[in-house]
């Protein structure tokens, strides 16, 4: 006879005391990741300073309760910003021991960045109204960490073609980075969902409304349209300009959200940030708290789900025609997941995407990385595409000199693909400036003249040009790396989107329908 079974009680009982056991040791090991993750934080990052810790009470919050409440109108949200760039005066910058000593600082009475960050309109939403009656409106929505400056050419292309202006200032953002760590994607919805009513009915009768954003900004609008397709009280724009749009973000952010455990210590407030620099950026922060990468990685998730219920639902089809610029190479987004996470989804022609390739000239051949190289063959091949496919690089010849290589929707690859990138080629009047081998995520909306960010500023006063500063020297001469300086902040080759907004401008139907 063979052995006798075990009773089924004494199997649940083992399996119980595995499971508590492997149980055990998870939140061990996960305990022991937060401690390691809280102690590197506290060696590795900088002392946090009064724009790391003040909490500005007059910030928007979807739902706040109280006396007034949060702001039922884009109007009324504007008030509110009032007081709450008069809060961080008070609470920052004419408090001496919260005033930053570093001369260069946003945060140093009376410096550049100050002034700048302070005195000027940037920080703030603020809205571009023509003389005459406008053609339209649009709603430009920046990116995380930035400010509405970011959005500050693509403002005067809209302008320039009679169009009203709004460009949203996102909850937390132009004050102080501290502002990141309570954020919630909600608020930023929230103050998006206003400022499109509020467009909207600045657009006029019979009259366009567009919707424009960078990286964070591109998925809020892009989750405002999907919503707007189901809802028919929310005002839906004709159109999507998008750029380096944050579609797919690593879940990584949600790990980084939990190792910051330890951070309601004092010993380890440092771990609530993942950076902690000298914010010397009057238009964006330096200093990035863990709650802000969470943030976008919950909104991504969310407008992931989002797209999929709608195209179930067959409701794609009431979603605006949409542009996409995009860097071949980014460190936040790549080209793959705005193909397959967004304009794959989208029926119907008049969808497009604008590749800025990497600088292909034939001496830096032996550099490129091979990843963004096969980015781009992956995208050629695909057999028929539903939507048109502009990229912008390297004439065929192997020199500085720039062209346009465009691919219709539904056409076929061709030889053409394979040999210059595209069936029409159209040389363009640029050439790749010195030095420079790619573009990048926080580069594309921003003009080469940008007199803060430009590769090759327009004279302004005060000056003071990020972007066009030159830093070589030992690693540890500087408060801050020497790669911050490295990345490209202007886009030389601005004048495609520029171009790419007014010919779509140009064949919008005066009524508003397409």
């Amino acid at each position: 006879m063979g052995p006798t079974p075990a009773p089924p009680g004494r199997w649940r009982r083992r399996l119980g005391k595995t499971f508590l056991a492997v149980a055990a040791l998870a939140l061990s090991a996960l305990g022991g990741i937060v401690l390691l993750f809280a102690i590197q934080a506290r060696v590795r990052l900088s002392d946090l300073h009064a724009w790391h810790k003040v909490r500005l009470d007059e910030e928007f919050r979807a739902g706040a309760q109280g006396a007034h409440g949060a702001p039922k109108t884009f109007e009324e949200y504007r008030k509110l910003e009032d007081r709450l760039f008069a809060e961080l005066r008070k609470k920052v910058l004419d408090d001496p021991k919260a005033a930053d000593p570093f001369l260069l600082s946003r945060y140093h009475p009376g410096s550049v960045p100050e002034r700048l960050a302070l005195d000027t309109e940037h920080n703030h939403s603020y809205e571009l109204t023509p003389a005459t009656t406008p053609r339209g409106a649009v709603l430009l929505v920046h990116g995380l960490s930035d400010s509405p400056y970011s959005m500050r050419g693509i403002a005067q292309v809209f302008f320039a073609q009679g169009f009203d202006v709004v460009v949203l200032r996102l909850p937390g953002h132009g004050t102080i980075p501290g502002a990141l760590r309570d954020v919630t994607w909600q608020d930023w919805y929230a103050a998006v969902a206003l400022a499109a009513r509020y467009t909207a009915s600045r657009a006029g009768a019979g009259h366009p409304f567009f919707a424009a954003g960078h990286s964070t900004g591109s998925a809020l609008l892009s989750l405002y349209a999907v919503r707007a397709a189901a809802d028919d009280s929310l005002p839906r724009p004709e159109r999507l300009f998008l750029v380096s749009p944050a579609i797919g973000i690593s879940p990584f952010a949600v790990l980084t959200n939990i190792v910051s455990g330890l951070s309601f210590l004092p010993a380890f407030e440092k771990s609530q940030w993942i950076d902690v620099l000298p914010e010397y950026d009057p238009y964006k922060y330096n200093s990035f708290p863990v709650n802000a990468g969470n943030q976008i990685y919950a909104l991504t998730h969310v407008l992931n789900a989002e797209l999929v219920e709608a195209g179930e639902k067959k409701r794609l089809d009431r979603m605006p025609r949409v542009t996409v610029f995009q860097s071949l190479v980014d460190s936040t987004v790549t080209a793959a997941e705005v193909v397959h996470g967004l304009l794959s989804r989208l029926p119907g022609p008049g969808n497009e995407l604008v590749v800025f390739d990497i600088n292909r000239r034939s001496e830096m051949e032996g550099l490129i990385a091979p990843g963004p190289t096969q980015t781009l063959q992956n995208l050629r091949a695909v057999p028929s595409l539903p939507f048109r496919v502009t990229i912008v690089g390297n004439r065929p010849d192997g020199s500085n000199a720039v062209a346009l290589f465009e691919r219709e929707a539904g056409a076929p690859p061709s030889p053409a693909d394979a040999a210059a990138g595209g069936e029409r080629h159209e040389d363009l009047p640029f050439e790749w400036p010195k030095g420079v081998f790619s573009l990048g995520h926080v580069a594309l909306p921003i003009p080469p003249d940008d007199p803060v960010y430009g590769i090759a500023p327009a004279p302004a006063e005060p000056r003071f040009q990020l972007g066009a500063f030159e830093a070589r020297g030992e690693s540890g001469a500087l408060l801050v790396p020497l790669g911050a300086f490295a990345r490209l902040r202007s886009n030389p080759f601005f004048q495609v989107i520029r171009d790419r907004i007014t010919s779509t401008l140009a064949t919008q139907p005066e009524s508003g329908k397409e």
